[in-house]
């Protein structure tokens, strides 16, 4: 599915980019009305997402405009107006949901989520689609054969469902991309097939017996019709699975799984940290304002600027937690609107507004995210690492990589790029092909890259547009190819892509255990060998985690309260969706009739405490390969 964003607010638009970016959906974001009609009229979106106040424009009327012109893409509002009046505006112009700021993001997440499943080409309520017995399940997002998950790519993802939603109808590579890529990026023909071969490739893995997709060369690919059923002769058609629009609940929070919330709060805490970084430059302007008002100096320009950026603040300041000071804000706006008569008398009063939103934003702490980033968790966030020396160029890059959830590393020439992956092995390394102090370059680098256990997904970046060094660096495993200038959003959304698809390839292990330090442990040592490791130390919360995260693998410990680990074992393999999930035992008893027991209730495999790394690797990473797990 595809989704347009229409927001000037920086700080509101990068943490929807974020908190979207691990799900399939293909992104355009956009700052102003005009851009947002030129992108309506160039491609097909599923939803737009769209901010009532924009510099050129209001939302509203934007809205109405796509209504007039026949254009029935869902229309979701946000604003700061939160009277009754502007909400009546926003939904007779044809919106179908308004969400006033500053909101909860669980909340919007799930009412994005819901409005992408509630209207596709009618107001019939899809839940899924069955194709033989592929199922594409549209609430939680994921794909299964018989019941078992398939990992797909975001890129995969989209493609089946499109194939599933128009079983009859025939795209061409170009209309693919139209629909599965975001405009800022420029695949060629051949990334589609590319991609198509993969899905083939896993949807066969899986065990489909027949080929889905029916490619019809010069005209594109296209649904095959669905084997038939020898016991019924009945064709089973790629078709919706629907529910009654009355049984539909009233969406709040409720398509946000543990590890998703998890996530919100993470890029929550850093874009509020990113917020305060930047009040004092918005402070600044303010003063402005308020200096040129008692000077009876204001412009219309500046009042506009002021009024615009109060507006904004409404929005990220409520959001991330500051309601005193968002409400501040709106104080703000109403004083800079152009409606509100203002004169010189006044500026004496914007003064102290804007005094006390400097003071209560120095001095208190967010309150709404329910935490912050201790070391710890900022540690969990993925590495990048640049390698370029263009100074401004890589620090601009590293103050904007923060809004996206990534810790940033530069380096300025190969030298200390070797020394920077030897501490610490980046998740994604951005690297310039030249370096004109120096007798290597970037193409020779990545060779040394490709000579390592472990890969590095490498983003080659370059001024020059040869293609002989594109085709140099395909050849070389390079990820993608970015041509300066470019801007620093179409760089990280771009970094975000390479990483998204590492960590849905990236097999997932589930560890149970109630000694925290051999949870510590257990990470640690997986995590050298690029494999995705979820840790809980509650057993009673196993479930939910486990429905939750899809793991490739299952590690128990035999003793723990509540529930033991034959307990757990014993239920997972009575789960018709569950019941082949590899599963290993760790216990400090190795006793033949302990073992004898963990054999009997399920495992697959059992490992003695402490853990040595060379048993860890060959009982779990061999496993995951012989169950040919890895994706």
């Amino acid at each position: 599915m595809k989704i347009l964003l229409v927001e000037d607010d920086l700080h509101s638009a990068a943490i929807l980019l974020q908190l979207l970016a691990g799900s399939p959906y293909a992104i355009d974001a956009v700052a102003d009305a005009k851009t947002a009609w030129q992108y309506v009229e160039t491609y097909d979106y599923d939803l737009i997402i769209l901010d009532v106040i924009l510099p050129d424009s209001d939302g509203i009327g934007l809205c109405a405009k796509l209504r007039n012109e026949g254009y029935t893409t869902p229309v979701l509002l946000l604003t700061a107006k939160d009277s009754t009046s502007d909400r009546v505006m926003g939904l007779e112009a044809g919106a179908d949901d308004y969400v006033v700021k500053p909101y909860h993001f669980q909340e919007l997440v799930a009412r994005i989520r819901a409005l992408l499943r509630r209207y596709h080409e009618s107001d019939t309520l899809i839940q899924e689609f069955m194709w033989d017995d592929l199922r594409l399940d549209l609430k939680t997002n994921t794909v299964t054969y018989k019941q078992k998950p398939l990992r797909l790519t975001q890129k995969e993802y989209g493609l089946l469902e499109i194939f599933l939603r128009h079983p009859q109808q025939i795209f061409s590579r170009s209309a693919l991309i139209d629909q599965v890529w975001s405009a800022g990026e420029f695949p060629s023909d051949e990334a589609v097939t590319t991609h198509i071969k993969g899905l083939r490739q896993k949807l066969k893995a899986a065990g489909l017996q027949t080929d889905p997709i029916e490619t019809l060369y010069g005209l594109g690919y296209r649904l095959k019709a669905a084997p038939v059923d020898i016991s019924d002769s009945v064709q089973k058609p790629a078709e919706p699975v629907v529910s009654s629009p009355l049984a539909e609940k009233p969406v709040i929070d409720e398509d946000i799984s543990p590890l998703d919330k998890a996530r919100i709060q993470e890029v929550i805490a850093i874009m509020a940290q990113k917020l305060i970084a930047s009040l004092p430059e918005t402070i600044a302007m303010f003063r402005r304002v308020a200096i040129a008002l008692a000077q009876d100096e204001l412009d219309k320009d500046l009042r506009y600027e002021g009024y615009m950026q109060a507006h904004r603040l409404i929005g990220s300041l409520g959001s991330l937690g500051f309601p005193e000071e968002s409400a501040i804000a709106r104080q703000l706006e109403k004083m800079l609107h152009s409606e509100f008569s203002l004169s010189i008398f006044d500026a004496d009063l914007l003064q102290q507004l804007v005094t006390k939103l400097e003071q209560i934003t120095l001095n208190s702490p967010p309150i709404s995210t329910g935490q912050t980033l201790d070391p710890s968790d900022y540690s969990s966030l993925p590495l990048l690492l640049i390698v370029d020396d263009d100074v401004p160029f890589t620090q601009e890059i590293q103050l904007e990589a923060e809004t996206w959830g990534m810790r940033v590393q530069a380096a300025f020439d190969l030298k200390t790029a070797r020394e920077k992956i030897a501490k610490e092995v980046p998740d994604v390394i951005l690297l310039d092909i030249t370096f004109p102090n120096s007798s290597e370059n970037g193409l020779s680098f990545l060779d040394e890259l490709a000579q390592r256990e472990t890969q590095i997904p490498t983003v080659m970046i370059t001024a020059t547009s040869g293609l002989s060094d594109r085709v140099t660096a395909a050849r070389k495993g390079s990820c993608s190819f970015i041509e300066k200038p470019t801007s620093t959003e179409e760089i990280l959304n771009t970094v975000s892509q390479v990483l998204s698809q590492r960590y849905s390839d990236r097999p997932k292990v589930m560890i149970v255990d109630d000694d925290p330090n051999t949870l510590i442990i257990l990470r640690q040592l997986l995590k050298r060998y690029d494999v995705e490791v979820t840790t809980l130390q509650d057993s009673k919360q196993f479930w939910q985690i486990l429905e939750s995260t899809c793991p490739d693998l299952l590690i128990l410990d035999l003793l723990m309260p509540y529930y033991s680990g034959l307990d757990l074992c014993q239920t997972v393999r009575t789960s018709a969706r569950w019941h082949d999930l590899p599963i290993v035992f760790l216990s400090s008893q190795s006793d033949r009739e302990t073992i004898r027991q963990l054999f009997i209730a399920g495992a697959d495999d059992y490992l003695s405490k402490p853990v040595v790394e060379s048993d860890l690797y060959t009982r779990i990473l061999s496993r995951l390969d012989r169950g040919r797990l890895y994706r």
